[in-house]
């Protein structure tokens, strides 16, 4: 990732040498001006509706390490980003990307990680239409992308949820440090499809673990009572298990970075002919019913739905703690 031959390092080429070759890299996702890169802003058609935003990071030794290659750590920016997309139900359409990067960074580095941007832009139909690369001290790099986006229908918050809503969660949770932490799918259909379906409530996608995310669903006054046994544990937590010391169970509570889709039904609602329906459109895509929100005097989130007793793992990923999640 990291050279101090300067042949082949970014500081073999000045800045607007460096951008001309990103926007190679990107091909036909980066179009020109006026609606692309080359002037001070770019100028995008806005969709019908409802404009939405979004942000996020990827870091070197906070997002990714050597371990993991260029190409999929440039798609887990842009997918990581089409996750928020996804918890709005939303559509994706035009991003910046912003690149801040050491002088020793590999050209042929920064080449496949561009390649893992670009390919899932042409996937998921997104535009590079700007963005700004700035220096950092050698051995570092950081990546920024402002995703864009718009809703055909309301949006889905994390507030809407009330008491007596059904509790549902897609795919598998826990050990994302195995591998899921970058290989995984955003659950874009799923999200818009929920949108449509005028039964859901409340909507986030995990990024930082149930315990920490489900909370953002969870009314005043109320607690989630969570069917343990219902939980969806992942091959890979139950793997990380055997040598962390930690319950299979904990991990898929605490873990983060699972980017499933955690959601609400509202009450009243038939909830075997919402899973019947989810099955027909989404075979692939597992659906588990994990709770209910009801009231709580108690103060915990989280409840045990099977003996009535407070889940003590209420911490999932802190990005400024030192601290394990308990």
């Amino acid at each position: 990732m990291f050279t101090k031959n300067k042949s082949i390092s970014i500081s073999s080429l000045d800045e607007t040498k460096l951008i001309a070759q990103i926007r190679r890299w990107l091909g036909d996702v980066a179009p020109l001006s006026p609606e692309g890169m080359g002037d001070d802003c770019a100028v995008i058609q806005v969709p019908l509706g409802k404009q939405i935003l979004t942000s996020d990071s990827l870091s070197y030794g906070q997002h990714f390490d050597h371990k993991i290659d260029a190409k999929d750590a440039g798609a887990k920016l842009i997918k990581r980003n089409l996750s928020d997309i996804a918890a709005m139900g939303g559509h994706p359409s035009y991003a910046l990307l912003t690149l801040l990067c050491g002088g020793d960074l590999n050209l042929e580095w920064l080449s496949e990680f561009i390649k893992g941007v670009r390919e899932n832009c042409e996937y998921y139909k997104v535009r590079i239409v700007g963005g700004d690369i700035s220096s950092l001290p050698s051995g570092q790099f950081s990546s920024v992308l402002s995703l864009y986006g718009y809703l055909e229908n309301d949006p889905l918050l994390r507030s809407g949820s009330q008491s007596g809503d059904a509790i549902y969660v897609t795919g598998s949770l826990g050990g994302s440090r195995a591998r899921k932490h970058y290989n995984f799918l955003p659950r874009l259909a799923e999200g818009r499809w929920l949108a449509e379906s005028g039964v859901c409530s409340a909507l986030i996608d995990l990024t930082d673990g149930i315990a920490k995310d489900l909370r953002e669903l969870v009314p005043n006054l109320c607690a989630a009572y969570l069917s343990l046994d219902r939980i969806p544990i992942s091959e890979a937590a139950q793997e990380i298990a055997t040598r962390s010391g930690y319950a299979p169970i904990q991990h898929a509570f605490c873990d983060g970075e699972d980017y499933e889709l955690l959601f609400t039904i509202k009450e009243g609602y038939d909830t075997r002919s919402f899973e019947e329906a989810w099955a027909e459109r989404f075979p692939k895509t597992a659906l588990n019913r994990i709770g209910q929100m009801r009231p709580s005097k108690s103060g915990a989130p989280y409840i045990n739905e099977a003996t009535g007793t407070n889940i003590l793992w209420t911490k999932g990923f802190e990005h400024f703690s030192n601290e394990r999640p308990n």
